[in-house]
């Protein structure tokens, strides 16, 4: 099974530590919400399952993954260069 990253970050550009909940509203989208512990904020991503379903990779398809300022972060603190 194949699956893409919903990427998610705070307004200050953070990417959340930990994720709260993950649920549904009753006009069909699905509701993340997330706490950025660098600016200590709640956020709440709301996305029509609509629009979740368009973003679904096809079968087969490999996973395409986004890298983040932290991983660049993380990635250079263990002496490995961003190509």
């Amino acid at each position: 099974m194949s699956y893409r990253a919903l990427p998610l970050t705070c307004f200050c550009g953070e990417v959340p530590d930990r994720i709260l909940e993950v649920g549904f509203t009753s006009d069909h989208s699905m509701v993340v919400h997330f706490w950025c512990s660098a600016c200590s904020r709640v956020l709440f991503v709301s996305k029509p399952l609509s629009e979740c379903q368009a973003e679904c990779p096809e079968a087969g398809e490999e996973e395409t993954r986004l890298e983040t300022a932290e991983d660049t972060r993380f990635l250079e603190s263990m002496g490995i260069a961003a190509e």
